[in-house]
């Protein structure tokens, strides 16, 4: 494994390294699965198409395998650039102008291209307060709503479009929250992020994404919070936060600020006391990318200060982060709701997450949730 993530690294640093293990369709198969968790595919195709033309060994499969992966790719996002266009325009025209974050905006703004930054949804925050007008503006787009809007626990809700043509789903995920956590939510308003916001002409005329100092530290936020949090890739679930995609994302941000913006990007970790989760960030990806970072931002991020409530959350376990959101919720009724949604979500959630479980009796998915959220609980580390 480690050997393979060495491989994937020299490559995206542009090193152009031989093939190590010629005959064995072992390795080849282990390096193919690991590329695609860390989401590199297109991009590796980035870096290696060159290598068709020259001899360094690299099997055919694995080369023809990232082409196909670039391939789909870039039809992908044709489409769902045509989508986020026609969202946009449906939104801006009622008054809303949401703010893309995380995958999308990052492909726009500073990948090469925006189909080598691998994902599968578009996030983007709007104010509290629009969410029903947003929801009935997607769904005369042909959005469907997965999920729930529960206020307390869950910051998000996503839409779906299913391409006819291809059976492709393309999904929004819409936040009226910056994430899930109440703690680290009140770090970030979109009011705060809209503030700074900056245009994105290379998706829309009409797409604003977050600065690129708000985006590193968001960047290096959600790679801590993915140490814990739950997520898919290909259906498959897993913890932690070392996708090479997250830490590519990280290391094109930090390139492109300037010298001013650097010292922002400390002064702005220290605001919302992120500095350890921030430095913890830029330091694992120039292990792995040998990116250029002054001596001086590691030091300024690793100096002795009060403590950071953020990243003790994240660096803390399961009940001392549930512990914590709930301190953050603010006010007698917030607190009472968190604790509500925490232990009973709402009745549709439930039959929508236990669908196959062919069961409407409700006590007896209240039952399995727990259990499997204790099991689950065991399981995690960190927890």
């Amino acid at each position: 494994m480690q050997e393979i993530d060495e491989l994937l690294c020299a490559s995206l640093r542009g090193e152009n390294p031989l093939w190590p293990e010629h005959g064995n369709d072992e390795f080849v198969d282990r390096f193919l699965e690991r590329s695609a968790y860390h989401g590199v595919q297109a991009l590796l195709h980035h870096y290696i198409v060159d290598r068709e033309r020259v001899d360094l060994g690299w099997p055919e499969v694995v080369l023809a395998t990232c082409r196909r992966q670039a391939t789909a790719q870039a039809l992908w996002e044709m489409r769902h650039q045509y989508l986020l266009n026609q969202v946009l325009e449906r939104l801006v025209a009622i008054g809303i102008h949401p703010i893309l974050f995380k995958g999308t905006a990052l492909a726009y703004e500073v990948y090469p291209a925006p189909f080598l930054r691998t994902r599968g949804d578009t996030d983007l925050i709007v104010p509290s307060g629009t969410r029903n007008r947003v929801a009935k503006a997607l769904e005369t787009l042909g959005f469907r709503e997965l999920g729930t809007r529960a206020d307390i626990i869950s910051g998000q809700t996503s839409y779906s479009w299913t391409d006819p043509a291809s059976s492709q789903e393309h999904t929004l995920d819409v936040h009226w929250r910056i994430t899930n956590s109440t703690l680290l939510s009140n770090l970030f308003s979109y009011e705060e992020l809209r503030s700074v916001a900056r245009p994105l002409p290379n998706l829309s005329a009409n797409a604003l994404a977050a600065d690129p100092v708000h985006a590193l530290v968001l960047a290096c936020m959600h790679r801590a919070v993915h140490k814990h949090a739950l997520y898919y890739v290909d259906g498959v679930e897993y913890y932690g936060g070392d996708r090479l995609i997250w830490f590519y994302d990280i290391q094109l941000l930090f390139s492109m600020l300037s010298p001013s913006q650097r010292n922002e990007f400390v002064e702005f970790a220290e605001c919302k006391g992120l500095r350890a989760t921030c430095l913890d960030g830029i330091e694992a990806t120039r292990a792995r990318f040998h990116t250029t970072i002054p001596e001086a931002v590691c030091d300024a991020l690793s100096r002795p200060g009060s403590r950071e409530a953020a990243s003790s959350y994240l660096s803390g376990s399961r009940v001392s982060r549930i512990w914590m959101d709930f301190q953050a919720a603010r006010g007698v009724r917030n607190k009472s709701r968190f604790l509500a949604e925490l232990l009973f979500p709402p009745a549709i959630h439930m039959r929508q997450k236990y669908r196959q479980a062919n069961s409407t009796w409700l006590p007896w998915l209240y039952l399995r949730r727990a259990m499997t959220g204790f099991l689950k609980y065991l399981q995690t580390p960190n927890r």
